[in-house]
This record gives C-alpha cells, structure tokens and sequence, in this order.
C-alpha cells in the first residue's frame, strides 16, 4: 500500500490540496494520526506543504496505516472536492494489489521511501521495542522531541521528564507503551529523532 501512495505522490498532492482541512479531520477522527501529529499538521503555512507532511507521516506508520489512508479516501465525504481522486481511487485495490490503469500509473522500480519513511516495514512495533529495550536506554539521548511527538496523558508525560537521566526517561517512556499503536507512534519518533541509531538497530 505504500508504494501506492509514492508512485502515486505527486498526483495525490495535487488532488488532495483543496479538500486539505477536511481530509484532516477525517484522518484524525479515524485515528491514523496523533493529537501531536494533528496540531503540528493544522500549524503548517501552505496547504501543499501539509499534504506533503500528511503523507509522510501517513507513510512513516507501516502498511496498515497506509491502506486505512486509501480506503479513507475512497469515501464519498473525502473526495467529492476532487473529481479525479474519486476516479482514482476506484482504480485502487486495497484488499490487494492495486489497479493502476492510465499512461501515468506505469509500474516503476521499488522505491526507497523518503525523509521518515526510509526503514523497513516493521510488523510487529512492540516486539521491536522489547528486543531492542536494553539499547534504547542506553544509547537514546533525544528524548524531549522525541516526546512531543507522542500523544501521551500529560501525568505520563511529567513522569517521564521528571526523571533526572536520559536512561531513566527511556526506561519510563518504555514503560508507557502499552498498546501497538503507541509503539507506532514511538518507532516513529524514534526514526526521526534518532535515526542512526534506528538505522543501526534495524540492520542488525
């Protein structure tokens, strides 16, 4: 579902431009992004550039995100500002593989992903983060931004930077991660903050 979204990228830019804060609202009402991830989307001067963010972010979260994204916008609700989204997506096969028709929807290379999304898809964020536990506390050292990025309870949060060392606030931020979507959304954070690090966990 990913490669979908990036062969398809610029032309979902395009389209998805003038229906722009309404697409919001539904991407945050069926929870694929953050309450953070909202907030700093909504801030963004320039409608494009919020789709370009929404994208990535959307493509940072793994293939299931990515094909909730394409169902999304295969409502009615969702499309109707775009007549040629609407045709689109008909041509979009998500219990699948795509269908993609038209001179412009030709099959290309795999892709690297760009910006957040250049790792490999992870199946299964909470066995990463238990199987990496151990270096996670002891080699991550931006942890402030990387909680921002996170829409946790406030009480959680003012545990976490009450702790005086960057090993006691992973330890407890870890701790906090409770469900597979928390997970997400701290690889995620993880991978943009600390990206060597990500990198080299991932390769190993």
């Amino acid at each position: 579902m990913s490669q979908i979204i990036l062969r398809n990228k610029p032309k979902l830019i395009k389209w998805l431009v003038s229906g722009y804060e309404c697409l919001l609202q539904h991407v945050q009402a069926k929870q694929l992004i953050t309450m953070s991830q909202y907030s700093e989307l909504i801030d963004i001067t320039g409608k494009e550039k919020g789709v370009i963010k929404l994208l990535d972010i959307i493509l940072g979260k793994g293939e299931d995100v990515c094909r909730q994204f394409l169902d999304l916008l295969k409502e009615d609700d969702v499309n109707e500002f775009s007549p040629e989204l609407r045709e689109w997506t008909k041509t979009v096969d998500t219990k699948g593989t795509a269908n993609m028709t038209g001179p412009s929807d030709t099959k290309v290379p795999h892709q690297t992903p760009d910006r957040d999304c250049e790792h490999r898809p992870i199946q299964d964020y909470q066995k990463f983060l238990k199987e990496t536990y151990s270096k996670l506390i002891q080699k991550v050292k931006n942890i402030d931004p990387i909680i921002d990025d996170l829409d946790l309870h406030d009480e959680s949060v003012a545990n976490v930077r009450a702790k005086s060392t960057n090993q006691e606030k992973m330890r407890k931020l870890l701790d906090c991660v409770n469900c597979e979507s928390i997970a997400k959304d701290l690889f995620n954070a993880l991978w943009k903050h600390e990206k060597p690090l990500m990198n080299e966990l991932l390769n190993n």
